[in-house]
């Protein structure tokens, strides 16, 4: 079938795919906001268990994870799941860091604690709560950056993979959390 370029319409008829030798088209030749594709995925997941008793960010032992951007234009999805537990009437918070900087943080308002996620209290001693949270950071750099999680509780012990009460039968469990970073292309 022969190919037919309609000038009128805009369009070509008769290519098939796989048509075009390789090196024919590139990036530079397809139409702006084509960006936007992950181009490198990384995760690093926590199935031990750990606790802190600290009322100021402090880093969460064992979850952060290093990428090297390869473009300074590219963002980066900061992500993370964490499995979180504290007694009824305890909080607290956590917050996204590359490398020394706190990103993705609330607003300041008065003396209220600036932070990715919280809260005031966990619901109890039996109870395990999922923390979900994302950020999309753009550090403009090519060089590699280390992306982590902080925490902190606002009274009593917090743990990190497992529930308060931690009786050693099938009625507890002990859960991943994890960090992970997701380089998007411009």
């Amino acid at each position: 079938m022969a190919i037919t370029i309609d000038g009128g319409t805009n369009t070509i008829s008769g290519l098939a795919v796989g048509g075009l030798p390789d090196g024919v088209v590139d990036g530079d030749m397809l139409a702006s906001g084509t960006g936007g594709k992950v181009l490198q995925c990384l995760q690093t997941v926590l199935a031990s268990t750990t606790s802190t008793a600290s009322t100021s960010m402090v880093d969460l032992a064992g979850l952060s994870q290093a990428i090297t951007p390869s473009a300074t234009t590219s963002k980066i999805l900061v992500s993370c799941s964490l499995c979180i537990s504290g007694t009824s009437g305890g909080g607290g918070g956590m917050q996204f860091v590359r490398d020394s900087t706190a990103i993705g943080l609330g607003d300041a308002a008065g003396s209220r604690t600036r932070a990715s996620m919280g809260t005031r209290d966990m619901g109890g001693n039996d109870f395990q709560n999922m923390w979900h949270t994302q950020y999309l950071d753009s550090p403009s750099s090519t060089s590699a950056v280390t992306y982590k999680i902080q925490w902190r509780t606002r009274s009593s012990t917090m743990y990190c993979g497992r529930s308060v009460t931690w009786s050693d039968n099938s009625a507890y469990h002990t859960s991943i959390s994890q960090i992970t970073v997701m380089e998007i292309g411009a």
